[in-house]
C-alpha cells in the first residue's frame, strides 16, 4: 500500500454545492462525496456527486477520469487503483454505493479515499475531509 503519512489536511478546491458531475445522473439517485486522491497525485481534496446506483468499481473509473488520476485497472500486474471510506476500509468493487450505505461503510457527504494498492499504510482517518453541509438536490441516506 501507499504510506499515507504525507496526507495533510487539504482544503477543498470547491463546495458541496459546485460538486462536479451532477449532470445526467437523476436527482433521485446523487450522492455526493468528498474525494481525497491518491498522495502522489498532490491533488486537492474535491465535492463529487456519483450515483448511488453505480458499482464501487464504476465510481473508481470515473473518479480517476475526473481527477485526472492514472487508472491501470484493467491492465494485468498493474498498480490498481481502490475506493477506501473514512476509515480507511477498501470497498468492494462490486458493491453497489448504496449497498455500501446499507453496510453503514458509507455516508452521504462522507469522505472517500482513492488510493492505489489493496491496503493503507499509515492510516489516519482524522486526514480525510468530508464535505461542510450538504450538497444541494443530493440525496443522503
Amino acid at each position: 500500500g501507499v504510506s499515507q503519512a504525507r496526507r495533510s489536511k487539504a482544503k477543498h478546491s470547491n463546495t458541496p454545492s459546485a460538486a462536479v458531475g451532477a449532470g445526467g445522473i437523476p436527482e433521485g439517485e446523487r450522492m455526493l462525496l468528498s474525494v481525497n486522491f491518491p498522495v502522489a497525485s498532490a491533488r486537492a481534496p474535491e465535492h463529487h456527486i456519483v450515483s448511488a446506483r453505480w458499482s464501487v468499481g464504476k465510481v473508481v473509473d470515473v473518479l480517476a477520469e475526473r481527477g485526472r488520476i492514472r487508472n491501470d485497472n484493467l491492465r494485468a500486474g498493474a498498480a490498481r487503483l481502490y475506493l477506501f471510506n473514512h476509515n480507511g476500509q477498501r470497498l468492494s468493487h462490486s458493491d453497489s454505493m448504496e449497498s455500501c450505505v446499507m453496510q453503514g461503510q458509507l455516508e452521504g457527504g462522507g469522505a472517500v479515499l482513492l488510493e492505489y494498492g489493496e491496503t493503507l499504510v499509515d492510516f489516519d482517518p482524522k486526514a480525510l475531509v468530508a464535505a461542510k453541509g450538504k450538497g444541494k438536490d443530493c440525496v443522503v441516506m
